[in-house]
This record gives C-alpha cells, sequence and structure tokens, in this order.
C-alpha cells in the first residue's frame, strides 16, 4: 500500500478516535463502568498508536518543515 492510500485511510480513523475520546471523556457518567473503561481506554490506545504511525509516515515532511539545519 502506499504512504498517500494509508493516510487517506488513517486521517479518517485518527479522526474518528479523537472525536471518541470526546464524547466518552465528556459522557463518562452516562456509560457503565466496565464499557468507559474499554471505549475510552482501548480508544486511547489506538489513537497514539495512530498518530505514530501519522508521524512516521509523514516523517520525511516533519524533517523538512521543523527540523531542517539553520544556515548561517
Amino acid at each position: 500500500m502506499k504512504k498517500n492510500e494509508a493516510l487517506k485511510i488513517l486521517n479518517p480513523v485518527i479522526a474518528m478516535l479523537i472525536l471518541s475520546q470526546g464524547v466518552t471523556s465528556s459522557l463518562h457518567d452516562f456509560f457503565p463502568g466496565e464499557f468507559y473503561e474499554i471505549i475510552h481506554g482501548g480508544g486511547g490506545v489506538l489513537l497514539i498508536m495512530g498518530v505514530i504511525l501519522h508521524l512516521s509516515l509523514n516523517w520525511s515532511w516533519v524533517q523538512a518543515t521543523y527540523l531542517k539545519k539553520k544556515s548561517g
């Protein structure tokens, strides 16, 4: 799978995980305890993994934009 194809899948997944974290965090009183822990905790782990994968797929852009050496 090419990088752009992977990002077209990964970006919406990350967006849904961010939304899920916000909803479960805001409405945690309405979810049963065990369900909340599975959804919020598991979603957090998946979100971190997705962000790491996203950064690794875009690492050349990160280097070119933020880690370039200053001349002079």
